[in-house]
């Protein structure tokens, strides 16, 4: 789907295409205000029940998908961009970095809005909607509401799930994140990444502590935990090429380093899901 910029209305969609209800993989930031109604969505295999006045968000190259969920019984928005079309403002280059909650899959991704935070998300999103399907509409508005919308999830994230982390600090886990996305499967170690950025292993493990409430160490594997479960789940590939393309020695190690984090043995893994998500 070739998005830069697009919201709908949640009520007004039509039926999820096979595609959709099936677990899928977006280039682009998809946010969801749910004003009434209840769904379950699963993310990176993890199922957040919505209900009423939710904002939930799903970060660029997360996997996920609508489960048991009636949508005609919703109502709210569906809100998509780009992070091309968010930074076309050059004022606004840095906010994205600064939203430490985005791009972090560590992280809870979703709020339950005070009856205070709903009114301006409400406004923006009204506001968002209106300006999408006027006749011209105009893109620099466009932008300019976003920036508002998402500098209001900004306060009700810090008001909600705060985090003491700076500008600065915020910038650097960002740069973290771009190079675990990068090298998690080259099997780098905590001093392989500190060293990367410039910063002692203990530095930059109390930044990721700090924003993430896991260690660096624990952050490196799960991200390669989590791209062997979608390797396991829709490629096709065995467990020893898994092995292979995650970088570890051979598959003995992977198989030891999988149940030790799930409990199950990845070959287990790969059956019970592929029987769930068949090819």
């Amino acid at each position: 789907m070739n998005v830069l910029f697009q919201i709908n209305r949640l009520e007004e969609m039509p039926p999820l295409p096979a595609a959709i209800i099936s677990p899928h993989k977006h280039l682009f930031y998809e946010l969801f205000l749910v004003r009434t109604g209840n769904a379950l969505h699963k993310v990176d295999y993890q199922e957040y029940a919505l209900t009423d006045d939710t904002f939930f968000f799903i970060s660029q190259g997360q996997l996920h998908f609508w489960d048991k969920t009636h949508r005609e019984n919703i109502n709210g928005y569906r809100l998509m961009f780009t992070e091309d079309f968010f930074l076309l403002n050059e004022m606004n280059s840095l906010f994205l970095i600064e939203l430490v909650h985005f791009d972090n899959i560590y992280q809870r991704p979703f709020l339950q809005l005070s009856p205070q935070e709903n009114k301006l998300v409400y406004i923006y999103f009204d506001l968002l909607y209106q300006e999408f399907t006027r006749p011209e509409c105009y893109e620099k508005a466009l932008q300019s509401l976003l920036f508002l919308l998402l500098s209001e999830v900004r306060r009700a994230f810090q008001k909600n799930k705060p985090t003491n982390a700076t500008k600065k600090q915020a910038e650097i886990f960002k740069k973290f994140l771009i190079l675990l996305e990068a090298n998690f499967d080259k099997k780098w170690t905590a001093t392989d990444f500190a060293s990367h950025l410039f910063l002692s292993p203990r530095h930059l493990n109390r930044i990721v502590q700090g924003i993430t409430n896991q260690n660096l160490t624990t952050v490196i594997q799960n991200r390669s935990l989590l791209e062997a479960k979608r390797l396991l789940t829709f490629s096709g590939l065995t467990v020893r090429q898994v092995s292979e393309q995650l970088g570890f020695e051979d598959s003995a190690y992977f198989a030891r380093f999988f149940r030790k984090m799930t409990g199950i043995s990845p070959t287990d893994f790969k059956e019970n899901l592929s029987e769930k998500y068949p090819q």
